[in-house]
Parts: structure tokens; C-alpha cells; sequence
């Protein structure tokens, strides 16, 4: 892995956000880069081998997020993955404004985001599970209501960071997870909300 690489991938992850994979040209990531066109060529045969790059990167990032799984038996566990994702997604904004040209022109980056997305809300639906078993979570209020509540935590997961940058609100983690934690919170028991309080400090 080479350092121009490194910065070659660092220039376009801020260009593509900016101002979309489409409208970025080849001549400005090479000019924020440093460097000429026929270096960037050198590297990259095409912007697209340069997006194919970042989200490799991508993918490897959230691979390790993923293989965390019930990395502690008890609440800490979501509250760790929700920090992790956090931070994933801070650091990877590039993907906000281009998410629908991925999914009309990269079918294999399209179809491994999908491929991810299930996974998450898989993950998230056998955290729900588990807790519900050892009493920190209510009985199923209702049919496939946890299915429900493992796809609204998804997409928060995935959209609040952009809709409080579109309102100019601010976003932290503590933040991030207060938001995920209040969706969760009434489905908590007694004896959950305890375990939320003292093991995971937070409080409503």
C-alpha cells in the first residue's frame, strides 16, 4: 500500500462528498493529491477503480465492526457496536451523497452494501433476541415488532448523522447513541433499564 495511494484515496473520499462521485473530474483529485494525471494513471487506470478502492476499505472497516459481535454479554454490547458505527459513519460521509449512484452504477458495490445492511439488521434482531431472553427486554409486544424495531434502529443507524447535518444540528456520539437508546428504552424492562443506567450510564 503506498502512501501516494493513501492520499489519492483521502482527496477523493473529500471530493466525492463534496461534490458527488459524478461531477468530481480526475484532474482535481490528482490536483488535491499533489500530483500529475499521468501519476494518478499510474495507480488508478479510471475514477472508477478509485471508488472500487475506497469501499474496499470501506467494507473492510465495517467487517471488523460486524465481527465484534455480542463482544459483551450484557448492554454494553449495543452501546459499543452504536459507538463503533458512529464513528464509521463520520469518517466515511463521502457515501452520503453518492448512495444512488452506487446503486445505479456499481452493481457489485450495491450488492455488497445490501449484503451488509442485512447483516446489521440480522445482528441487530439476535441483540434483541438475547436480551429478551435473559429479561432485559419485554416479551414481543406483538407480532414481528422486534423485526420493526431492528429496522428502525437500521435506519437510524444509517440517516441520523445526515439529517442532522442537512438541519445543522450537531452530532457526537453520546449524541448518536441517545438516539438509538431512546428507541430501544421502552421496550426495556425494570430490571433493563437498571442495567442501561449502571453498566452503560445512560440516562433519560
Amino acid at each position: 500500500m503506498s502512501e501516494t495511494k493513501e492520499r489519492i484515496r483521502n482527496v477523493a473520499e473529500v471530493l466525492f462528498f463534496e461534490q458527488g462521485i459524478a461531477n468530481t473530474r480526475l484532474q482535481q483529485i490528482a490536483d488535491d493529491a499533489g500530483i500529475s494525471v499521468g501519476n494518478l494513471a499510474y495507480h488508478f487506470r479510471n475514477k472508477e477503480a478509485i471508488v472500487i478502492y475506497i469501499y474496499d476499505y470501506v467494507f473492510e472497516e465495517l467487517t471488523n465492526i460486524l465481527s465484534g459481535y455480542l463482544k459483551s454479554p450484557d448492554l454494553r454490547d449495543f452501546d459499543w457496536n452504536f459507538d463503533r458505527l458512529y464513528h464509521f459513519f463520520v469518517n466515511n460521509t463521502f457515501y452520503l451523497n453518492n448512495a444512488w449512484e452506487i446503486q445505479r452504477s456499481f452493481p457489485d458495490i450495491r450488492q455488497k452494501w445490501h449484503a451488509f445492511n442485512t447483516k446489521i439488521i440480522l445482528q441487530l434482531r439476535k441483540r434483541i433476541e438475547f436480551n429478551e431472553k435473559r429479561g432485559i427486554m419485554q416479551p414481543e409486544p406483538y407480532k414481528n415488532a422486534y423485526d420493526q424495531l431492528a429496522q428502525t434502529l437500521w435506519m437510524t443507524l444509517n440517516y441520523w448523522i445526515p439529517q442532522q447535518m442537512l438541519q445543522e444540528k450537531k452530532t457526537s456520539s453520546l449524541l448518536y447513541r441517545k438516539a438509538l437508546w431512546a428507541i430501544i428504552y421502552p421496550f426495556l424492562t425494570p430490571k433493563g433499564r437498571g442495567e442501561l443506567e449502571s453498566l452503560v450510564q445512560m440516562t433519560f
